[in-house]
Protein backbone atom coordinates (compact mmCIF):
# COMPACT_ATOMS: atom_id res chain seq x y z
CA UNK A 1 0.00 0.00 0.00
CA UNK A 2 2.61 2.65 0.90
CA UNK A 3 3.69 2.78 -2.60
CA UNK A 4 0.56 3.99 -3.78
CA UNK A 5 -0.11 6.35 -1.05
CA UNK A 6 3.43 7.43 -2.20
CA UNK A 7 1.77 8.56 -5.75
CA UNK A 8 -1.45 9.78 -4.25
CA UNK A 9 0.72 12.09 -2.21
CA UNK A 10 3.18 13.04 -4.67
CA UNK A 11 0.08 14.49 -6.63
CA UNK A 12 -1.67 16.42 -3.71
CA UNK A 13 1.32 17.48 -2.96
CA UNK A 14 3.19 18.68 -5.85
CA UNK A 15 0.45 20.72 -7.28
CA UNK A 16 0.66 18.58 -10.83
CA UNK A 17 -3.08 18.28 -10.72
CA UNK A 18 -4.63 18.94 -13.75
CA UNK A 19 -8.18 20.22 -14.30
CA UNK A 20 -6.65 23.04 -16.54
CA UNK A 21 -3.33 22.44 -18.10
CA UNK A 22 -0.61 25.29 -17.64
CA UNK A 23 0.71 26.45 -20.70
CA UNK A 24 3.82 24.06 -19.46
CA UNK A 25 1.65 20.97 -19.91
CA UNK A 26 -0.05 21.64 -22.79
CA UNK A 27 4.09 21.17 -24.15
CA UNK A 28 4.88 18.50 -21.80
CA UNK A 29 2.55 16.69 -21.23
CA UNK A 30 1.13 15.09 -17.50
CA UNK A 31 3.74 14.70 -14.92
CA UNK A 32 4.93 11.38 -13.79
CA UNK A 33 2.90 11.37 -11.08
CA UNK A 34 -0.30 11.73 -12.93
CA UNK A 35 0.24 9.50 -15.25
CA UNK A 36 1.36 6.75 -12.93
CA UNK A 37 -2.39 7.70 -10.86
CA UNK A 38 -3.90 7.48 -14.50
CA UNK A 39 -2.96 3.88 -14.87
CA UNK A 40 -3.77 2.71 -11.30
CA UNK A 41 -7.70 4.15 -11.24
CA UNK A 42 -9.56 1.04 -11.85
CA UNK A 43 -7.00 -0.55 -8.89
CA UNK A 44 -9.25 -1.78 -5.67
CA UNK A 45 -7.71 1.20 -3.70
CA UNK A 46 -8.32 3.69 -6.26
CA UNK A 47 -11.72 3.26 -7.70
CA UNK A 48 -13.73 4.82 -4.73
CA UNK A 49 -11.35 8.19 -5.29
CA UNK A 50 -11.36 8.33 -8.80
CA UNK A 51 -14.39 8.34 -9.67
CA UNK A 52 -15.10 11.42 -7.68
CA UNK A 53 -12.13 13.63 -8.55
CA UNK A 54 -11.42 13.21 -12.76
CA UNK A 55 -11.54 16.30 -12.50
CA UNK A 56 -8.36 16.64 -10.71
CA UNK A 57 -6.71 13.93 -12.60
CA UNK A 58 -7.36 15.21 -15.77
CA UNK A 59 -8.30 18.01 -18.09
CA UNK A 60 -11.89 18.48 -18.51
CA UNK A 61 -14.96 20.29 -20.35
CA UNK A 62 -17.39 22.12 -18.59
CA UNK A 63 -21.30 21.06 -19.28
CA UNK A 64 -22.74 24.29 -17.84
CA UNK A 65 -26.14 24.05 -16.44
CA UNK A 66 -28.73 26.76 -16.43
CA UNK A 67 -29.77 28.93 -13.24
CA UNK A 68 -33.15 27.46 -12.68
CA UNK A 69 -33.08 23.56 -12.29
CA UNK A 70 -36.60 21.53 -13.38
CA UNK A 71 -38.79 20.88 -10.24
CA UNK A 72 -37.97 17.16 -8.66
CA UNK A 73 -40.09 16.19 -5.85
CA UNK A 74 -39.37 14.20 -3.02
CA UNK A 75 -41.35 11.55 -0.33
CA UNK A 76 -38.78 9.40 1.03
CA UNK A 77 -38.78 6.14 2.31
CA UNK A 78 -36.82 2.80 3.40
CA UNK A 79 -36.04 0.28 0.90
CA UNK A 80 -38.30 -1.85 2.63
CA UNK A 81 -38.61 -4.97 -0.20
CA UNK A 82 -36.09 -7.71 -0.98
CA UNK A 83 -34.09 -8.90 -3.56
CA UNK A 84 -33.29 -12.85 -4.59
CA UNK A 85 -30.00 -13.50 -6.20
CA UNK A 86 -28.26 -16.91 -6.79
CA UNK A 87 -30.93 -18.13 -4.21
CA UNK A 88 -29.66 -15.86 -1.61
CA UNK A 89 -32.88 -13.39 -0.65
CA UNK A 90 -31.39 -10.01 0.67
CA UNK A 91 -32.99 -7.27 1.84
CA UNK A 92 -32.91 -3.97 -0.41
CA UNK A 93 -30.93 -1.82 1.58
CA UNK A 94 -28.05 -5.26 1.42
CA UNK A 95 -27.63 -4.16 -2.24
CA UNK A 96 -25.42 -0.31 -1.00
CA UNK A 97 -22.51 -2.67 0.31
CA UNK A 98 -22.47 -5.39 -1.39
CA UNK A 99 -22.35 -3.79 -5.43
CA UNK A 100 -20.17 -1.15 -3.92
CA UNK A 101 -22.42 2.02 -4.32
CA UNK A 102 -21.52 5.60 -3.52
CA UNK A 103 -24.81 7.19 -4.21
CA UNK A 104 -28.37 5.51 -5.37
CA UNK A 105 -31.69 7.33 -6.17
CA UNK A 106 -34.89 5.73 -6.55
CA UNK A 107 -37.62 7.78 -9.01
CA UNK A 108 -41.49 6.79 -8.88
CA UNK A 109 -43.87 8.46 -10.88
CA UNK A 110 -42.41 11.51 -10.99
CA UNK A 111 -40.83 11.57 -7.01
CA UNK A 112 -38.06 10.65 -5.56
CA UNK A 113 -38.58 8.01 -2.80
CA UNK A 114 -35.19 7.11 -2.00
CA UNK A 115 -31.92 9.28 -2.45
CA UNK A 116 -28.04 8.20 -0.64
CA UNK A 117 -25.04 9.25 -1.00
CA UNK A 118 -21.97 6.52 0.37
CA UNK A 119 -18.51 6.54 1.10
CA UNK A 120 -18.05 10.21 2.40
CA UNK A 121 -19.89 11.49 -1.33
CA UNK A 122 -22.45 14.87 -1.14
CA UNK A 123 -25.34 15.57 -3.69
CA UNK A 124 -22.65 18.25 -5.17
CA UNK A 125 -20.18 15.08 -5.74
CA UNK A 126 -19.72 14.67 -9.92
CA UNK A 127 -19.38 10.93 -10.52
CA UNK A 128 -17.38 9.83 -13.55
CA UNK A 129 -20.13 7.63 -16.23
CA UNK A 130 -17.76 5.45 -17.45
CA UNK A 131 -19.55 3.82 -20.83
CA UNK A 132 -22.92 5.46 -19.34
CA UNK A 133 -21.51 8.51 -21.79
CA UNK A 134 -22.00 5.84 -25.09
CA UNK A 135 -25.74 6.05 -23.81
CA UNK A 136 -25.57 9.91 -23.68
CA UNK A 137 -24.04 9.69 -27.11
CA UNK A 138 -27.38 8.15 -28.59
CA UNK A 139 -29.14 11.44 -26.82
CA UNK A 140 -27.04 13.89 -28.66
CA UNK A 141 -27.35 12.18 -31.92
CA UNK A 142 -30.98 12.26 -31.28
CA UNK A 143 -30.93 16.17 -30.53
CA UNK A 144 -28.75 16.63 -33.53
CA UNK A 145 -31.77 14.57 -35.85
CA UNK A 146 -34.57 16.95 -34.27
CA UNK A 147 -32.47 20.10 -34.74
CA UNK A 148 -32.00 18.75 -38.67
CA UNK A 149 -28.17 18.70 -38.28
CA UNK A 150 -27.85 15.00 -38.53
CA UNK A 151 -30.13 14.25 -41.42
CA UNK A 152 -30.92 10.27 -40.37
CA UNK A 153 -28.71 7.58 -38.28
CA UNK A 154 -28.60 5.78 -41.67
CA UNK A 155 -26.45 8.77 -42.84
CA UNK A 156 -22.69 7.21 -43.49
CA UNK A 157 -20.37 8.13 -40.60
CA UNK A 158 -17.83 9.41 -43.46
CA UNK A 159 -20.27 12.13 -44.72
CA UNK A 160 -19.34 14.34 -41.52
CA UNK A 161 -15.68 12.71 -40.92
CA UNK A 162 -14.43 11.94 -44.36
CA UNK A 163 -11.04 11.70 -42.92
CA UNK A 164 -12.62 8.42 -42.24
CA UNK A 165 -12.26 7.39 -46.10
CA UNK A 166 -10.62 4.08 -46.43
CA UNK A 167 -10.57 3.33 -43.16
CA UNK A 168 -12.28 0.59 -41.23
CA UNK A 169 -14.59 3.00 -40.65
CA UNK A 170 -16.08 3.47 -44.18
CA UNK A 171 -19.42 2.66 -45.49
CA UNK A 172 -20.63 2.43 -42.14
CA UNK A 173 -23.57 4.44 -40.81
CA UNK A 174 -24.55 6.12 -37.42
CA UNK A 175 -27.16 3.04 -36.43
CA UNK A 176 -24.00 0.57 -37.62
CA UNK A 177 -21.97 2.58 -35.07
CA UNK A 178 -24.72 2.83 -32.33
CA UNK A 179 -25.63 -0.86 -32.38
CA UNK A 180 -21.27 -1.94 -32.00
CA UNK A 181 -21.62 -3.17 -35.40
CA UNK A 182 -19.01 -0.88 -37.51
CA UNK A 183 -17.14 -4.03 -38.38
CA UNK A 184 -14.01 -2.78 -37.73
CA UNK A 185 -10.78 -4.77 -36.21
CA UNK A 186 -11.06 -3.66 -32.25
CA UNK A 187 -10.21 -5.98 -29.57
CA UNK A 188 -11.78 -4.02 -25.94
CA UNK A 189 -9.69 -5.38 -23.50
CA UNK A 190 -8.11 -2.17 -22.43
CA UNK A 191 -6.21 -3.81 -19.40
CA UNK A 192 -4.21 -6.37 -21.72
CA UNK A 193 -1.12 -4.83 -23.28
CA UNK A 194 -1.05 -4.95 -27.17
CA UNK A 195 -4.51 -4.59 -27.62
CA UNK A 196 -6.21 -1.64 -30.04
CA UNK A 197 -7.81 -0.93 -26.82
CA UNK A 198 -5.31 -0.52 -24.20
CA UNK A 199 -3.00 1.14 -27.22
CA UNK A 200 -5.51 3.40 -27.32
CA UNK A 201 -5.97 4.19 -23.92
CA UNK A 202 -2.57 4.71 -22.80
CA UNK A 203 -1.91 7.14 -25.34
CA UNK A 204 -5.02 9.17 -24.99
CA UNK A 205 -5.86 8.55 -21.07
CA UNK A 206 -2.88 8.55 -19.61
CA UNK A 207 -0.38 10.31 -21.42
CA UNK A 208 -1.91 12.48 -23.53
CA UNK A 209 -0.03 12.08 -26.74
CA UNK A 210 -2.60 11.11 -28.89
CA UNK A 211 -6.09 11.87 -29.32
CA UNK A 212 -8.31 8.69 -28.97
CA UNK A 213 -10.48 8.83 -32.01
CA UNK A 214 -7.04 9.18 -33.73
CA UNK A 215 -7.26 5.08 -33.94
CA UNK A 216 -10.15 5.60 -35.97
CA UNK A 217 -7.50 6.85 -38.72
CA UNK A 218 -5.79 3.55 -38.44
CA UNK A 219 -8.93 1.23 -38.08
CA UNK A 220 -9.23 -2.15 -40.45
CA UNK A 221 -12.33 -3.50 -41.32
CA UNK A 222 -12.96 -7.28 -40.10
CA UNK A 223 -16.82 -7.75 -40.67
CA UNK A 224 -19.02 -6.02 -43.05
CA UNK A 225 -20.85 -2.88 -41.31
CA UNK A 226 -24.05 -3.93 -39.56
CA UNK A 227 -23.56 -7.46 -39.68
CA UNK A 228 -21.82 -8.37 -36.31
CA UNK A 229 -22.28 -6.86 -33.05
CA UNK A 230 -19.02 -6.38 -30.66
CA UNK A 231 -18.57 -3.90 -27.58
CA UNK A 232 -16.46 -1.48 -28.93
CA UNK A 233 -15.76 1.95 -27.08
CA UNK A 234 -13.94 3.61 -30.08
CA UNK A 235 -17.36 3.35 -32.07
CA UNK A 236 -18.73 4.92 -29.41
CA UNK A 237 -16.38 7.55 -29.91
CA UNK A 238 -16.45 8.34 -33.35
CA UNK A 239 -20.58 9.17 -32.71
CA UNK A 240 -19.52 11.63 -30.31
CA UNK A 241 -16.83 13.00 -33.23
CA UNK A 242 -20.10 12.96 -35.48
CA UNK A 243 -22.01 14.55 -33.63
CA UNK A 244 -19.07 17.62 -32.75
CA UNK A 245 -18.77 17.80 -36.16
CA UNK A 246 -22.41 17.97 -37.54
CA UNK A 247 -22.83 20.70 -34.74
CA UNK A 248 -19.70 22.52 -35.26
CA UNK A 249 -18.72 22.98 -31.48
CA UNK A 250 -17.23 20.31 -29.19
CA UNK A 251 -19.81 18.53 -27.71
CA UNK A 252 -19.41 20.20 -24.20
CA UNK A 253 -21.01 23.13 -25.74
CA UNK A 254 -23.65 21.13 -27.59
CA UNK A 255 -24.78 19.01 -24.97
CA UNK A 256 -25.12 22.30 -22.96
CA UNK A 257 -26.98 24.25 -24.75
CA UNK A 258 -28.76 21.89 -26.52
CA UNK A 259 -30.44 19.67 -23.38
CA UNK A 260 -28.22 20.39 -19.99
CA UNK A 261 -29.69 24.35 -19.55
CA UNK A 262 -33.24 23.35 -21.32
CA UNK A 263 -34.00 20.77 -19.51
CA UNK A 264 -33.39 22.28 -16.14
CA UNK A 265 -30.30 20.25 -15.23
CA UNK A 266 -28.87 21.37 -11.32
CA UNK A 267 -25.27 21.48 -11.50
CA UNK A 268 -22.58 22.03 -14.30
CA UNK A 269 -21.43 18.71 -15.51
CA UNK A 270 -18.07 17.83 -17.60
CA UNK A 271 -16.05 15.22 -19.64
CA UNK A 272 -12.50 14.41 -19.47
CA UNK A 273 -10.59 15.09 -22.89
CA UNK A 274 -7.99 13.58 -23.99
CA UNK A 275 -5.33 16.60 -23.97
CA UNK A 276 -4.85 20.69 -22.75
CA UNK A 277 -7.79 22.67 -23.56
CA UNK A 278 -8.14 23.95 -27.58
CA UNK A 279 -6.70 20.48 -28.22
CA UNK A 280 -8.03 17.31 -26.45
CA UNK A 281 -11.41 15.90 -27.74
CA UNK A 282 -14.30 15.04 -25.12
CA UNK A 283 -13.89 11.25 -23.97
CA UNK A 284 -17.07 10.45 -25.09
CA UNK A 285 -17.22 6.63 -24.73
CA UNK A 286 -16.61 6.73 -20.91
CA UNK A 287 -15.88 10.23 -19.86
CA UNK A 288 -19.18 12.07 -18.73
CA UNK A 289 -19.26 13.08 -14.96
CA UNK A 290 -22.54 14.79 -13.48
CA UNK A 291 -24.69 14.73 -10.20
CA UNK A 292 -26.74 11.84 -9.33
CA UNK A 293 -29.55 14.25 -9.54
CA UNK A 294 -29.01 14.79 -12.78
CA UNK A 295 -28.33 11.83 -14.15
CA UNK A 296 -32.17 10.59 -12.50
CA UNK A 297 -33.44 14.10 -14.56
CA UNK A 298 -32.10 12.09 -17.87
CA UNK A 299 -33.37 8.80 -16.64
CA UNK A 300 -36.95 10.95 -16.16
CA UNK A 301 -36.25 12.47 -20.18
CA UNK A 302 -35.79 8.70 -21.49
CA UNK A 303 -38.75 7.26 -19.57
CA UNK A 304 -41.00 10.12 -21.08
CA UNK A 305 -39.89 10.08 -24.61
CA UNK A 306 -37.42 12.80 -24.87
CA UNK A 307 -39.59 15.26 -22.64
CA UNK A 308 -38.38 17.02 -20.42
CA UNK A 309 -38.75 20.82 -18.43
CA UNK A 310 -42.06 20.91 -20.84
CA UNK A 311 -40.13 20.81 -23.72
CA UNK A 312 -39.00 17.69 -26.19
CA UNK A 313 -35.72 16.84 -27.01
CA UNK A 314 -35.53 13.98 -29.06
CA UNK A 315 -37.87 12.80 -31.97
CA UNK A 316 -41.10 10.96 -31.71
CA UNK A 317 -40.15 7.17 -31.50
CA UNK A 318 -36.45 8.05 -31.13
CA UNK A 319 -36.84 6.10 -27.66
CA UNK A 320 -38.73 3.34 -28.48
CA UNK A 321 -35.89 2.66 -31.85
CA UNK A 322 -32.95 3.44 -29.16
CA UNK A 323 -34.39 0.51 -26.79
CA UNK A 324 -35.28 -1.92 -29.44
CA UNK A 325 -32.67 -5.10 -28.96
CA UNK A 326 -30.54 -5.72 -32.28
CA UNK A 327 -28.97 -8.96 -30.67
CA UNK A 328 -29.91 -12.43 -31.84
CA UNK A 329 -29.13 -13.57 -28.39
CA UNK A 330 -28.59 -12.22 -24.92
CA UNK A 331 -25.72 -11.72 -23.73
CA UNK A 332 -23.31 -13.81 -20.76
CA UNK A 333 -24.84 -11.28 -18.25
CA UNK A 334 -28.18 -11.69 -19.78
CA UNK A 335 -28.61 -8.15 -21.54
CA UNK A 336 -29.45 -7.46 -25.03
CA UNK A 337 -28.45 -4.39 -26.77
CA UNK A 338 -29.86 -0.99 -28.32
CA UNK A 339 -28.22 1.86 -29.73
CA UNK A 340 -25.97 2.55 -27.14
CA UNK A 341 -28.49 1.22 -24.24
CA UNK A 342 -28.65 -2.15 -22.82
CA UNK A 343 -31.86 -4.10 -22.52
CA UNK A 344 -33.32 -6.17 -20.30
CA UNK A 345 -34.93 -9.39 -21.80
CA UNK A 346 -38.46 -10.37 -21.09
CA UNK A 347 -39.22 -6.70 -19.79
CA UNK A 348 -39.02 -3.02 -21.23
CA UNK A 349 -36.55 -2.30 -19.22
CA UNK A 350 -33.59 -0.71 -20.59
CA UNK A 351 -30.52 1.05 -19.36
CA UNK A 352 -26.98 2.95 -19.38
CA UNK A 353 -24.57 0.66 -18.05
CA UNK A 354 -20.94 1.82 -17.43
CA UNK A 355 -17.95 0.54 -15.82
CA UNK A 356 -17.41 -0.54 -11.87
CA UNK A 357 -21.78 -0.13 -11.63
CA UNK A 358 -23.09 2.88 -12.98
CA UNK A 359 -26.57 2.54 -14.02
CA UNK A 360 -29.27 4.76 -15.26
CA UNK A 361 -32.27 1.92 -15.25
CA UNK A 362 -35.29 3.05 -16.84
CA UNK A 363 -38.62 0.90 -16.68
CA UNK A 364 -41.51 2.21 -18.95
CA UNK A 365 -44.09 -0.34 -16.99
CA UNK A 366 -43.48 0.53 -13.37
CA UNK A 367 -42.81 4.55 -14.35
CA UNK A 368 -39.45 4.07 -12.58
CA UNK A 369 -36.01 5.26 -13.28
CA UNK A 370 -33.00 4.17 -10.68
CA UNK A 371 -29.47 5.73 -10.98
CA UNK A 372 -26.84 3.89 -9.10
CA UNK A 373 -22.81 4.67 -8.98
CA UNK A 374 -20.69 2.49 -7.96
CA UNK A 375 -16.71 1.97 -7.41
CA UNK A 376 -17.27 -2.22 -8.40
CA UNK A 377 -14.76 -4.58 -9.57
CA UNK A 378 -13.50 -4.80 -12.97
CA UNK A 379 -13.22 -8.10 -15.51
CA UNK A 380 -14.64 -11.27 -14.24
CA UNK A 381 -15.25 -10.41 -10.40
CA UNK A 382 -17.56 -7.67 -11.83
CA UNK A 383 -19.97 -11.15 -12.82
CA UNK A 384 -21.50 -11.74 -9.62
CA UNK A 385 -22.13 -8.13 -8.77
CA UNK A 386 -23.57 -7.16 -11.79
CA UNK A 387 -25.97 -10.62 -11.04
CA UNK A 388 -26.85 -8.70 -7.89
CA UNK A 389 -27.00 -5.58 -9.52
CA UNK A 390 -29.83 -6.75 -11.79
CA UNK A 391 -31.73 -8.24 -9.35
CA UNK A 392 -31.65 -5.23 -6.65
CA UNK A 393 -32.69 -3.19 -10.17
CA UNK A 394 -36.02 -5.25 -10.72
CA UNK A 395 -36.99 -5.83 -7.63
CA UNK A 396 -36.31 -2.31 -7.04
CA UNK A 397 -38.55 -1.87 -9.75
CA UNK A 398 -41.45 -3.50 -8.94
CA UNK A 399 -41.66 -1.54 -5.16
CA UNK A 400 -44.01 0.90 -4.46
CA UNK A 401 -41.85 3.01 -3.05
CA UNK A 402 -43.27 2.99 0.22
Amino acid sequence: MKPLLNVLAGILLSGTMIGTATAQEAQTGPSEAVMKYRERMFDEAVRPLANRTMDLMFNIAEVDAGETPSSLPVSLAPLNFTYEVDGKVHQGSDAIVNTFADALIIIKDGTVVFEGNFNRSTPETRYNSYSMAKSLNAVMVGLAVKEGLIASVTDQVTQYIPELKGTGYDGATIRDLMEMRSGIAWDENFFKPGTSSYNAHVAAWVEERARYTDAALITKREHAPGTFNRYNSLDAAVVGWVVERAAGMPVSTYLSTRLWQPAGMEADAFYVIDGPPGIGREFTAGGFNAVLRDYGRLGLMMLNHGHANGKAFLPEGFVDNLRHDITTAPSEDGLGYGWFWWTVPGTNAFTALGGEGQFIYVDPDTDTVIVKMSHGPVGPEADPVLREELAFMAAASQWDGR
